[in-house]
């Protein structure tokens, strides 16, 4: 039964279509129900999660045996050591909510099998918000995949909000599985009643949405997708030309996109440039040709770059690095201040404890050293005598909710996103990510543009309106048509954020309290 769990929530998440989505925890739950009436110890309890959260990992984040082997240049068997020893820790909060439960079950004396079930589920819901994570996910993100309305109720809880429904439901209908043994019409009441507050849910989400279809201005923003696999390949190939070549390939696709249709901004992805763009640099060859290229198309370019320091020194003594986006006008010169990536990736920009323990780095020297923005920071652009106000993604900075909810309280129109996932594969993780990305577009509802190197590139608008996807590993430009509202009020969960775990955390201590006194008097059991 755990590994039947771990299957169905694997299988339920991106890039599958969500079949178990409302019912693939239920085994767990119904297994660790049965080993707690059978007094088995915790030890037993605590495997039957772990191997549900080792499958679902080994599942959905297999693309961790990719990145180590292709980036991480590691043999095939320590590559697949590491996919293991991820899969055995990343989601342990899993068999950790199942034991907290139990204790929380022994310990009040709850013995009404339908609460037993919303405290698991409560508390599974209360852990994977909390848990430190490098690629945060949660079922939520499943629905907006496979364009399904319940997801739109993410601008009033964000979309861990609307994993915490997906697990109470979850609850409810493992509480009708065990019922039907006993009363068969209750159970069928029991799990009626779930689907259709689902299908309330489901169609005042499509309201929701439609309510976001007004606007009163319109964009052109062009994406330009330039395929650079793997950078280190490139410049062993192309040796001093290297710089020249990646330049040409974003120009080339630009000027044919342009030309094409009619376009007001263009955006190129994460370090599209690899070389230094600040004032300090701009009189240099590459940068020169750069900036003159922008003016003869006569629209600003985004572009993800470095920023070098020449003064400040890092923990290497090296010049200080930041991944930046920078914004160029026509004119030869910067529409606005450059943005630095505020959420570095771990062991990719940053050595966790590098800065207590500089050390770090020198053992571990392919770890970048990368300085931290100061967070979310919206820009005013330019174009054909207007402006817009623009909120920065660099990557990373997706994943976090409480960003993309800063850039719209600062007052950003439209979001943008500028990625390299030439890391990840094909397969998975492209499709994870950019879901995930698209998401912060529904939670503050904003338009949200998404730039990338090797795909995947896309844009979503604010009433959850999917546009085109770009493909995986080729070139690519588009130009997308971007409806926006000059101003736009701030979503409910923009102005609130995470404070619905203060309710579901009320919740459960008042379960707690409620059917601890009545379970001294009920003799109900599994």
């Amino acid at each position: 039964m755990s590994l039947l769990s771990g299957i169905l929530v694997g299988t339920s998440y991106i890039p599958f279509k969500g079949w178990a989505l409302f019912f693939c925890y239920v085994p767990l739950w119904l297994t660790t129900l049965r080993l707690y009436n059978e007094k088995s110890s915790f030890k037993k309890i605590f495997l039957a999660g772990w191997i549900t959260q080792f499958v679902l990992t080994l599942i959905g984040f297999n693309w961790i045996y990719y990145v180590a082997a292709e980036f991480g240049l590691l043999h095939w068997s320590l590559s697949l050591g590491a996919l293991l020893l991820y899969a055995g820790l990343m989601h342990t909060y899993i068999p950790l909510s199942l034991i907290l439960g139990i204790l929380l079950i022994r310990r009040f004396k709850i013995t009404a099998v339908h609460i037993q079930f919303l405290l698991l589920a409560l508390i599974l819901a209360l852990l994977e918000r909390i848990w430190p994570s490098i690629f945060e996910w949660n079922l939520a993100y499943t629905l907006l995949w496979i364009k399904f309305p319940l997801y739109q109720w993410a601008d009033s809880v964000g979309f861990w909000g609307v994993s915490t429904w997906i697990l109470l439901f979850q609850a409810v209908l493992a509480y009708a599985f065990t019922e039907y043994k006993t009363n068969k019409l209750n159970a069928l009441l029991v799990a009626l009643s779930v689907f259709i507050v689902i299908a309330a849910l489901t169609v005042a989400g499509s309201l929701k949405g439609k309510s976001w279809t007004k606007t009163d201005d319109l964009i052109k923003i062009a994406v330009a997708q330039g395929n650079i696999g793997n950078a280190e390949k490139v410049q062993s190939e192309k040796k001093s030309q290297y710089h020249s070549y990646i330049r040409g390939v974003y120009a080339d696709l630009t000027a044919k996109q342009i030309a094409l249709k009619p376009t007001d901004i263009m955006i190129w992805p994460e370090t599209a440039m690899p070389f230094g763009l600040d004032d300090y640099f701009l009189g240099r060859t590459e940068q020169k040709a750069l900036l003159g290229t922008i003016q003869k198309w006569g629209i600003p370019v985004i572009t993800g770059g470095y920023s070098v320091d020449p003064v400040k020194r890092d923990l290497l003594g090296y010049s200080m690095i930041r991944n930046a986006v920078f914004y160029f006008s026509p004119y030869l010169n910067f529409s606005d201040q450059p943005y630095f990536k505020t959420n570095l990736l771990a062991f990719g920009e940053y050595m966790p404890f590098g800065e207590q323990f500089p050390v770090l780095y020198k053992l571990l020297p392919f770890v970048g050293v990368y300085e931290r923005g100061s967070g979310p920071i919206v820009a005013k652009v330019a174009y054909k005598q207007k402006t817009i106000r623009l909120g920065p993604q660099i990557c990373y900075d997706s994943l976090y909710p409480g960003f993309s909810r800063g850039l719209a309280k600062n007052g950003a129109q439209i979001i943008f996103n500028v990625t390299n996932d030439s890391w990840y594969g094909w397969w998975s993780e492209p499709y994870q990510h950019q879901i995930m990305t698209l998401a912060r577009g529904i939670e503050v509802r904003r338009p949200l543009v998404r730039s990338t190197n090797t795909g995947i590139s896309s844009a979503i608008l604010a009433d959850g309106t999917l546009l085109e996807n770009s493909p995986i590993d080729q070139s690519w430009a588009h130009t997308y048509d971007i409806p926006f509202r000059q101003n736009a009020a701030l979503s409910f969960y923009t102005r609130i954020g995470y404070l619905d775990w203060i309710l579901w955390v009320a919740v459960l201590i008042a379960l707690i309290i409620f059917y601890r006194k009545k379970g001294k008097d009920t003799d109900e059991h599994i």
